[in-house]
């Protein structure tokens, strides 16, 4: 049994730690570059509004689509959402960056959700005793913290290693002219680095990550302990992050 734990948490964590540094890397830099183009305080504001209002939307029903369409479809989804979002940081144009925010928002509750009950699921799928669902977790949080360390250290050399600047290839181009502006180096780089971060994510989780699915498929009592076990998780991870930002 060990053995198959053992297993199943590389499987996840191959993932899991991906997603985590796509979030940890870009998280220092969002404001960072909204101010380089110039946006007052308030813009800023209504930008980061969209974000967190479009995950407390979603968030509500998102982690019931994923119980009835597949966990891991939504975790390639989550990949998509992240990507979007951390290319419309090349964009100065306001409504691009508003899009971005909302995808990113999305993308959030994906994370803070889908990951957590596919891994759930996958215990009860493997036969694994109950108990190590708490090392699971322990493990991954672990990860998710020491990555947290890295991506801070990796994001400001990529951060400083060239300078933010326009990106035109035809400047004389009227097409090009119309087009929104474009940005590239910088702080942009550290978006950059992110979606690459997501698109593995992605990628492995369709490879290494068998589909499992929610309460459509299996009865309503496992359910609700499936349920309150992300619950408690949700509970000691918000702790452990109250702690680190204190």
């Amino acid at each position: 049994m060990r053995n198959r734990h053992s297993q199943l948490i590389r499987r996840y964590l191959k993932v899991y730690v991906l997603a985590s540094l796509a979030d940890w890397l870009q998280g220092p830099y969002v404001y960072a570059l909204y101010e380089q183009y110039g946006y007052s305080s308030y813009d800023i504001a209504v930008l980061f509004v969209a974000g967190f209002g479009s995950s407390m939307f979603f968030g509500s029903f998102i982690g019931g689509m994923a119980d009835s369409c597949g966990r891991r479809k939504f975790v390639v989804i989550f990949s998509i959402l992240y990507s979007l979002s951390c290319l419309s940081k090349h964009f100065s144009n306001y409504s691009i960056l508003i899009v971005g925010r909302f995808l990113g928002g999305i993308a959030s509750s994906l994370l803070f959700s889908v990951f957590d009950a596919w891994l759930i699921r996958a215990h009860s799928d493997s036969g694994l005793d109950k108990s190590y669902l708490s090392a699971s977790f322990s493990q991954a949080t672990y990860c998710k913290f020491c990555i947290a360390i890295f991506a801070g250290l990796i994001a400001n050399k990529v951060a400083i290693s060239t300078k933010m600047q326009p990106f035109n290839i035809h400047e004389d181009s009227n097409i090009i002219n119309q087009l929104p502006s474009l940005f590239i180096g910088g702080c942009i780089n550290v978006f950059d680095l992110a979606m690459v971060s997501a698109i593995l994510c992605g990628i492995l989780a369709t490879v290494l990550w068998e589909e499992n699915y929610g309460a459509a498929h299996k009865n309503v009592q496992d359910h609700d302990e499936e349920r309150q076990t992300e619950l408690d998780h949700e509970q000691i991870e918000s702790g452990l992050q109250k702690q680190t930002e204190s």
